[in-house]
């Protein structure tokens, strides 16, 4: 009886194996193919202390790769993305990685990698992403990452890399991002670099690079940002960087760049951030600066700039930071400065201004800090500046500056920091500063002050304060 039933379902069971076997040959197949890829991982695993990782979900489990943390893969079990940011990974980047063929996102920024960076990573053919910042990877960017020529991304930065620029990074033509700040890169930016069509971001500040900045760069016509910042770069910033259309960032501080500001940057109609402080920039500021109709921050501190500060900075209605300090200029504060409604921040500290300061200044509503100290500044202390109710820091000292000090100064409820010591001021100090509840720090020594500070002050203030020979009241 059992028998003669067996032998009745052997016609259907085989049924079911031929419709089964092509579902069964795939998935053989998908494991054969996906074995250099369980391999790969797992060598990732081993060699970056697995065990110690934040998140190891799945991994080294007999599960599907695209289960494990951190994994993607395709209809054919192949791994296309590995992405195991912040995740404790310590040790080297194994080069058996090079095994993940179909790969397109590889993403382990944040860890604690070490060693060298596996020029077999080269041979990722579909690799579109690089990504490996945060780590302390040192020796050379491996040229052969040349050949990844579907990279999109190829982001080194805050590492320990040494060596110069591969110029074979040049053959990278669908790349969009290069960024390699942060690092210990020495010699000279490749000319070939401005070949880079497709480009839009290039950032290397941080490094030991020198030599001029290439005007090459300003033929990369998607560049949307470049940061050269905190390098060793000498010579003149070259005019050609003023045909990029599209730049929005612009950073060249902290290097040893000399010669004028070039007025070609007036051209930069799509820039918001121009960052050129602490280098060795001569000349005077171009007033063609005052057609960027969309900058947000202009910083050109701790130079040698000299003459006027040009009132087409006042065209600037979107402007919020104005770094001025440290230079050589001289002439009078631009009252048309009062019309940078959006300005957080104003910065002349340092300079030889000189003339009364402007009670355009009153204007500024967003207006947060302001720092004139260090100038020839003279006249009167303008009243209006009381009504700059989000100010926060008000430094007026080491000027010329005579008369009273102005009772509207007891308005700024949120002032913190007021400087107006090494003037000429003279009078009493008037009652309403009692009323700055906020305040933590007053200088009032070496002028001509008589009189007594509001009793009400003396719980407050830090010891930074200094009111000369001034008693409470």
């Amino acid at each position: 009886m059992t028998s003669a039933g067996t032998t009745r379902w052997l016609p259907l069971l085989g049924i079911v194996l031929v419709l089964a076997l092509p579902t069964l040959l795939m998935a053989c197949e998908s494991d054969r193919a996906a074995s250099p890829d369980r391999s790969a991982l797992i060598a990732l695993y081993n060699l970056t202390s697995g065990p110690e990782w934040r998140h190891d979900t799945n991994w080294l489990r007999g599960v599907p790769l695209n289960q494990w943390h951190g994994v993607s893969t395709d209809d054919n079990g192949r791994v296309t993305t590995l992405s195991l940011t912040y995740n404790g990974l310590s040790g080297g980047v194994p080069p058996e990685l090079s095994s993940l063929t179909n790969l397109r996102t590889l993403e382990l920024d944040f860890n604690q990698l070490s060693g060298e960076i596996p020029p077999e990573l080269g041979r990722l053919a579909n690799l579109e992403t690089l990504s490996l910042t945060y780590n302390g990877l040192s020796g050379v960017v491996p040229p052969e990452l040349s050949s990844l020529t579907n990279l999109r991304t190829l982001a080194l930065e805050h590492n320990r890399l040494s060596g110069g620029i591969p110029p074979e990074l040049s053959g990278l033509a669908n790349l969009r991002t290069l960024s390699l700040g942060v690092n210990e890169l020495g010699g000279r930016i490749p000319p070939e670099l401005g070949g880079l069509a497709d480009l839009e971001t290039l950032s290397l500040s941080g490094n030991q690079l020198r030599g001029g900045i290439p005007p090459e760069l300003g033929s990369l016509a998607n560049l949307e940002t470049l940061v050269l910042g905190g390098d060793q770069f000498m010579g003149e910033i070259p005019p050609e960087l003023g045909s990029l259309a599209n730049l929005k960032t612009l950073v060249l501080e902290g290097n040893e760049l000399g010669g004028e500001i070039p007025p070609e940057l007036g051209n930069l109609a799509s820039l918001e951030t121009l960052f050129l402080g602490s280098d060795q920039l001569r000349g005077g500021i171009p007033p063609e600066l005052g057609r960027l109709a969309n900058l947000k921050v202009l910083r050109l501190n701790q130079n040698r700039l000299g003459g006027e500060i040009p009132p087409e900075l006042g065209n600037l209605a979107n402007l919020e930071t104005l770094w001025l300090e440290g230079n050589e200029l001289s002439g009078e504060i631009p009252p048309e400065l009062g019309h940078l409604h959006r300005l957080g921040s104003l910065y002349l500290t340092g300079n030889q201004l000189g003339g009364e300061i402007p009670p355009e200044l009153g204007n500024l509503a967003s207006l947060t800090q302001l720092r004139l100290s260090d100038n020839e500044l003279n006249g009167e202390i303008p009243p209006e500046l009381g009504h700059l109710a989000n100010l926060d820091t008000l430094y007026l000292s080491k000027n010329r500056l005579s008369g009273e000090i102005p009772p509207e100064l007891g308005s700024l409820a949120n002032l913190l920091y007021l400087s107006l010591d090494e003037n000429e001021l003279s009078g009493e100090i008037p009652l309403e500063l009692g009323r700055l509840a906020n305040l933590k720090a007053l200088q009032l020594n070496q002028n001509r002050l008589s009189g007594c500070v509001s009793s009400s002050l003396q719980g407050q203030l830090n010891d930074y304060s200094d009111l000369g020979d001034l008693p409470f009241c």
